[in-house]
């Protein structure tokens, strides 16, 4: 009985998370450059069911039955790295990045972080950086200085100021994607790991791409995992009556 309610706990445990995690996809649908996350789960450990039985002459024995599990639990998050559609906002400031690959910017003073969203603003230094202040960067690892001056790029990612190649934007990828961490406004910091180089990656301006988080999916799986939650639910109040039974009823003298 206590095995039946650690294993409905544990799913209620999951289920809990997975909603976290949708609530969170739903929330930023119209997130600029938003990457679908999901949670994978795993069985917990399983143990080992064994029956100890007596042969004829006396001695004892152990014969496995069989593996029993006893729970769910998170094994990690994933992110679906696929490519966004592309809205036109005819905004010069504005990129989208058709293909794989991020831009580059300076985090903090020894930390670069890396975006899909092509937000990109003009601050009052003249430099070009994201919504939160954070300098994109050239391919040389430059600021890009664009002042007042009229900003044109190919889909090579160079960039031309009142018509003069100044600058081409740093897009580089990782071998791996889950090296990423997270950190929040469409920003990922290596955990570990090389960039390289991008391929066949096209710079668009005057455009952002949009997330690609399916909001109607989305919505079917706040219903399932809703359901799934009430029938861990009813599983633990079914063995909860079971046990007060068994506590209250069972071997009671009348």
């Amino acid at each position: 009985m206590m095995r039946a309610l650690f294993t409905a706990a544990s799913g209620m445990i999951v289920q809990e998370k997975r909603q976290m995690n949708v609530s969170n996809n739903l929330a930023n649908t119209s997130t600029t450059g938003f990457k679908f996350h999901d949670l994978i789960t795993k069985e917990t450990d399983q143990s080992i069911i064994q029956n100890r039985e007596k042969t004829s002459t006396g001695q004892r024995y152990m014969r496995k039955i069989g593996e029993l599990g006893l729970g769910a639990e998170v094994d990690e998050l994933f992110i679906d790295y696929e490519q966004g559609a592309l809205e036109e906002t005819n905004r010069a400031t504005d990129f989208a990045l058709q293909g794989e690959g991020f831009f580059k910017i300076r985090y903090s003073d020894n930390q670069y972080g890396y975006t899909r969203n092509g937000h990109f603003i003009i601050d009052s230094k003249g430099y070009l950086c994201t919504e939160d202040g954070k300098t994109v960067l050239s391919n040389r690892g430059r600021n890009i200085k664009v002042d007042d001056k009229k900003i044109e790029v190919n889909e090579e990612g160079e960039i031309f100021l009142d018509g003069k190649r100044k600058y081409t934007f740093e897009i580089v990828s990782l071998e791996s994607v889950n090296q990423l961490d997270i950190i929040g406004e469409g920003i990922y910091l290596i955990k570990d790991g090389e960039e390289k180089e991008v391929e066949d990656t096209t710079v668009i301006q005057n455009s952002l791409e949009r997330s690609n988080v399916n909001p109607l999916e989305e919505m079917v799986k706040m219903i399932q995992i809703s359901r799934t939650f009430e029938s861990n639910q009813k599983v633990i109040k079914a063995v909860d009556q079971i046990l007060g039974k068994s506590v209250n009823e069972v071997g009671k003298i009348r």
